[in-house]
């Protein structure tokens, strides 16, 4: 275990951590000064780089002049759970709910009522990720003394957002061996990070929860591979529906080895970088700045509507577009070359869309 240190922790009472789904937010139960009293809902959040950040109060929304305390903050990243004595209830401590209004605050906490809470205590609660069912702990004296857990259907009132899955194994590409590596989910449209998670090391396998109905850049990454990409469209995706599956070979990082940067955007008959290609880019140079050996070539390619000069000229643009992202980021241009390929080199058919769609892409060579 390592502390946390002084800027999360205080010379008070600092418990209950609960992770967001990204890794990112710290959501914790103190009785710090600051607070409105008692023991408060606060938060924190890590920037890769520079730390923890100082912790914030979750509000009067959440808290009260008591006890606040057992935060539970779903995957779905927008419904927290938590056990308050100071909101009006059944008697002791009472489970919550709260919401994130479109703003990005915490709207007021709703009692979620008898016969889940009682004129016992109920202090935590667990949402399982499909929101179907709800775990609690409460020392009824129905129970076998003390507190005891329940389990029960949670109302669908009291549910959260319907999250998609995503699952799979990450591997080496030459050896099969399973690895531990870092993923990333990240929305194309805003950029937010909303799921960080890593690669189990004796299994490889992954599971990640993460609001269903957008379009994300998976992003897999390991010290000494070469990073993966991959675009999940989950803008139809049926929610509820059985998992996403996605298994994962990560390649070495060698000579001659090439692979497809499969979120990088242009807009039609354009060369100009799409907003939706900037992470990445950034993942690109990252494994670049870990591994100051490398050397590429960055390969532009389209499909075959229009003339063999035209898509020649245009493919050379975008890759000059990537290449000149990468130099103004700070990586040295005798590190980089970048040509145009035009046509000439499909990977798939040109007869339907999703052929074209294939054909038009960047493509990074280890030289």
């Amino acid at each position: 275990p390592q502390n946390l240190g002084d800027v999360v922790n205080t010379a008070n009472w600092d418990s209950q951590p609960c992770f967001s789904a990204d890794g990112q937010t710290l959501y914790f139960s103190s009785s710090r000064r600051g607070g409105l009293g008692g023991s408060d809902i606060w938060s924190t959040r890590f920037k890769q780089g520079v730390g923890w950040s100082d912790p914030a109060n979750a509000g009067p929304n959440i808290n009260t002049d008591q006890e606040e305390m057992a935060p539970f903050i779903h995957p779905d990243g927008q419904t927290m759970y938590f056990s308050s004595k100071g909101h009006l209830g059944m008697g002791g401590f009472d489970l919550f709910i709260t919401r994130k209004d479109s703003a990005g605050g915490w709207g007021k906490a709703e009692n979620i009522g008898y016969p889940i809470n009682t004129q016992a205590d109920e202090i935590n609660i667990l949402i399982s990720t499909n929101g179907e069912m709800a775990y609690i702990s409460s020392d009824l004296e129905a129970g076998f003394g003390g507190y005891d857990i329940y389990s029960f259907d949670l109302p669908p009132v009291f549910a959260p957002a319907n999250v998609a899955y995503l699952t799979g194994q990450v591997s080496d590409a030459d050896t099969k061996e399973v690895l531990s590596a870092e993923i990333q989910l990240i929305d194309l449209i805003t950029g937010e990070l909303m799921v960080r998670c890593g690669s189990d090391p004796t299994t490889g396998r992954y599971m990640a929860a993460l609001p269903g109905g957008k379009n994300y850049a998976l992003n897999v990454s390991k010290q000494g591979y070469v990073f993966y990409s991959e675009n999940v469209n989950l803008l139809n995706h049926i929610i509820g529906s059985d998992a996403v599956h996605k298994d994962i070979a990560l390649s070495p990082i060698k000579t001659g080895h090439s692979f497809v940067m499969n979120n990088v955007f242009f807009e039609t008959d354009q060369f100009s970088l799409s907003e939706l290609s900037r992470t990445e880019l950034y993942k690109l140079n990252a494994m670049l700045v870990l591994n100051p050996e490398i050397k590429i070539l960055i390969c532009g390619h389209t499909d075959d509507v229009g003339t063999e000069a035209y898509n020649q000229e245009l493919s050379e643009k975008r890759a000059r577009a990537v290449y000149s992202y990468l130099v103004e980021s700070g990586i040295h241009p005798s590190r980089l070359q970048y040509k145009g390929f035009g046509k000439s080199q499909p990977i798939s058919d040109n007869q339907t869309e999703e052929g074209r769609a294939e054909n038009r892409r960047t493509e990074i060579i280890i030289l």
